[in-house]
């Protein structure tokens, strides 16, 4: 699924449209480059997911993980600063990102390092993949892909 975003608030309605549709158990992976709006993108998701609007959604880039309070927990992981696989494991993150609360990871391509034997993330794993990309100004392209997920009866199909 593909959508254009031209304005932060588009790039955060279309994630509180995401949240309202993720389950308990999801894993939201994404990628893209520093500025494309993927923690503009997660502050919209944690709304739709219930978080109070006066409670500040902010990249974990020093903390390395927020976690959030909605109708489902929400682990907002950022990787920005991870190096190496050793770190990854260190964190501690296989109980949050396989647990019942939804985990979206910010830099997800740190979790698939160039030897997949030190990936945390099996190639089968089920998750949602979220592709935020610049376009022009303050536009976004952002493209939505399930991998894994056997059906097409999850309900971010919904969002087409």
């Amino acid at each position: 699924m593909k959508f254009s975003t031209h304005t932060p608030e588009e790039t955060i309605r279309l994630g509180v449209k995401i949240g309202e549709n993720l389950q308990a158990g999801d894993l939201v992976l994404l990628f893209g480059d520093l500025g494309s709006g993927k923690t503009t993108l997660t502050q919209g998701i944690a709304r739709g997911l219930g978080v109070a609007e006066n409670e500040y959604v902010r990249s974990p880039s020093f903390t390395l993980i927020n976690e959030y309070r909605g109708r489902i927990p929400i682990f907002h992981i950022d990787l920005y600063r991870i190096e190496s696989a050793s770190q990854l494991e260190n964190l501690g993150l296989e109980e949050i990102l396989f647990g019942e609360g939804i985990s979206i990871v910010e830099w997800a391509e740190k979790l698939f390092p160039d030897n997949q034997k030190d990936s945390l993330i099996e190639n089968h794993q089920p998750r949602i993949e979220i592709s935020l990309e610049f376009s022009k100004a303050e536009s976004r392209e952002i493209e939505i892909s399930l991998k894994n997920q056997g059906t097409s009866d999850h309900p971010i199909f919904t969002l087409q």
